[in-house]
């Protein structure tokens, strides 16, 4: 037995090696990622999304993968509501689904998952306003819209559009779905869920259980003569911590902190909580999941009680009066939420998440978020540019940081300039233009530079421009 293993290891090793991957501990840490993101990945769009297994890996996990899926297998286990995916003889993740709580990766056998069993949600009922969008749009240019987002990309690498929807002053004026996926099916949004964790902390600051500019957001460094108890939610939102947190690091190949905290540790949070400042608090952006991380659990902490307590606020206190419950947050084995990452809801549901946007922070007439925090998340964060590496959407020079949210009205895109974005990666966007009334959301598994995302927002602003001047 000890020498099969052994020479299945041997051949891991020679395979990795042809695909020019790295030695020694930077392997493991490789692999480790790899089989994490696998693991999560397929256990999240088969028990969640209900996709099946092989059009999963195909969409979303084998990209990312590039030659490492060779040496790796996957498989689901629904006895167990689990995935696992294992590279002989070097690494094995593996990660469970629970109603309610979505998909968690369990590193450490002895730790239990918190939280109590929870019943699945229905979204609001939500259907096409064909006289709204009559009324308000030309139906031509609208569709031509919905058509270039769903054709492929000029390469080769099709752009892999899943779902797109259009709000006008909160009507559906057009939705489409690529074969398979439905208006109830949950998509990942990826760092979409940065703006859900923005939003979450701006309904506790509404409540008064939080204030954003306060120092001392984190607990490991609260009242000490540590530089970073001078870190706020607002760094943290606005990525200015300063923290050894790097989203990029060696090129993106998976031995970054943000990969680690995501794919290899049980608490994420505890992990970003113990890097070391790298700039002076405030000074310095840099774009890292780990703040996000750092701000959802301050958020936990703020409502108070284990991880069912956490879910239950979020979605009475956000997701129920928006009419989204199709919205799950998953969480790490830690139970706190995975607040940067790894949110999934159907396309409308992420729609009505943008339409929150649209009026202002109010939802059936109660008021879920202050009135400045609109103003809040979409005022630009001092030296914010969108990066120039380790992410094929982000477009330089064409965007700024809030909070939370990316400002892309502030650049050369075309677009309004009060236009904001919800986005994440693999082409994940709510876009979002509260002077035209708009929200467009187009989800889907990109893996692409050259697919023009703010193309289709342009489109539906110029079809409704087009009938205004008609009219």
């Amino acid at each position: 037995m000890r020498g099969l293993r052994i020479g299945r290891t041997l051949t891991a090793l020679v395979l990795l090696g042809a695909l020019g991957l790295a030695p020694g501990c930077t392997l493991r840490r490789q692999l480790t990622t790899g089989t994490g993101v696998a693991a999560k990945q397929l256990c999240s769009l088969a028990f969640v999304s209900g996709l099946e297994p092989e059009r999963a890996r195909a969409l979303y996990i084998d990209p990312l993968l590039r030659g490492g899926a060779a040496i790796m297998s996957m498989r689901l286990d629904p006895a167990k509501s689990s995935a696992l995916a294992v590279v002989p003889g070097v690494v094995r993740q593996r990660a469970v689904h629970r109603t309610g709580y979505g998909c968690t990766l369990v590193h450490d056998a002895e730790r239990g998952l918190s939280g109590s069993p929870r019943e699945a949600r229905a979204s609001r009922p939500m259907t096409l306003d064909a006289a709204h969008r009559d009324r308000f749009f030309d139906g031509t240019a609208l569709e031509e819209a919905l058509e270039y987002a769903f054709r492929e990309g000029p390469s080769e690498t099709p752009a892999q559009t899943l779902a797109v929807v259009v709000l006008h002053d909160g009507a559906l004026v057009a939705e489409r779905y690529a074969e398979g996926i439905s208006s109830e099916t949950r998509l990942p949004g990826w760092s979409m869920s940065k703006s859900v964790t923005a939003t979450l902390i701006g309904v506790l600051t509404h409540l008064g259980r939080l204030d954003v500019s306060a120092p001392g957001a984190i607990r490991e460094w609260r009242d000490s003569d540590d530089p970073r108890a001078r870190i706020s939610l607002d760094h943290l939102l606005r990525m200015t911590s300063g923290l050894a947190l790097d989203e990029i690091a060696d090129r993106g190949n998976g031995t970054d902190p943000s990969s680690i905290l995501l794919y290899h540790e049980p608490d994420a949070a505890a992990f970003a909580a113990a890097q070391p400042l790298v700039h002076p608090v405030g000074r310095h952006f840099e774009y890292m999941s780990g703040n996000t991380v750092l701000a959802a659990r301050a958020a936990q902490e703020a409502i108070g009680g284990d991880l069912g307590d956490a879910v239950a606020f979020l979605h009475e206190q956000l997701f129920a009066p928006l009419g989204m419950g199709s919205a799950v947050l998953e969480s790490d084995q830690a139970g706190t939420f995975l607040g940067s990452t790894h949110m999934l809801a159907s396309a409308r549901d992420w729609a009505r998440f943008g339409q929150l946007y649209v009026d202002g922070g109010l939802a059936a007439g109660r008021r879920l978020f202050p009135e400045s925090w609109v103003d809040y998340v979409t005022t630009p964060t001092p030296s914010s540019t969108a990066p120039t590496r380790g992410d094929v959407f982000w477009e330089p020079g064409r965007a700024a940081y809030g909070a939370g949210f990316w400002l892309f009205g502030t650049g050369d895109t075309g677009l309004p300039p009060d236009t904001f974005d919800a986005n994440g990666f693999q082409g994940q966007y709510v876009h979002i233009v509260p002077s035209e009334g708009l929200v467009v959301v187009r989800l889907g598994a990109t893996n692409t530079r050259d697919y023009d995302h703010q193309r289709l927002p342009r489109q539906v602003i110029q079809a409704l421009r087009r009938q205004r001047g008609a009219r």
